[in-house]
């Protein structure tokens, strides 16, 4: 599991290439930052291909875009990292991954 594995790092997520270089765009070339672009929308892909799968056998209960649910993961795992680091709790990005976990099941199971 995504949360387990984040969990499992000693000191927190040691922090997020791609978030540095969103933030840094203008010290880097066009190239890099296409190749940033391309990771962010293959993370995309790999998160909406899973809710997919799910919509398959259990239909969304809420009015939401499955693209829109797989980059809220990124906007989790990366917040995630923000927060965790800003107070210190290295366990804290996996607890908002498993918040989203709930979530996830909420919007195509219910209660």
């Amino acid at each position: 599991m995504l949360s387990e594995m984040m969990a499992d790092l000693p000191s927190g997520h040691p922090g997020c290439l791609i978030a540095a270089y969103c933030y840094q765009e203008r010290l880097f070339d066009a190239e890099v930052r296409a190749i940033n672009t391309a990771a962010v929308l293959n993370w995309r892909k790999r998160f909406s291909d899973r809710l997919h799968l799910i919509a398959e056998r259990y239909p969304l209960r809420i009015d939401a875009d499955i693209e829109d649910m797989a980059d809220m993961l990124s906007v989790i795992a990366d917040g995630g990292i923000i927060l965790s680091k800003a107070v210190g709790d290295p366990k804290l990005l996996s607890r908002q991954i498993l918040l989203y976990r709930d979530f996830v099941r909420t919007a195509f199971i219910g209660n």
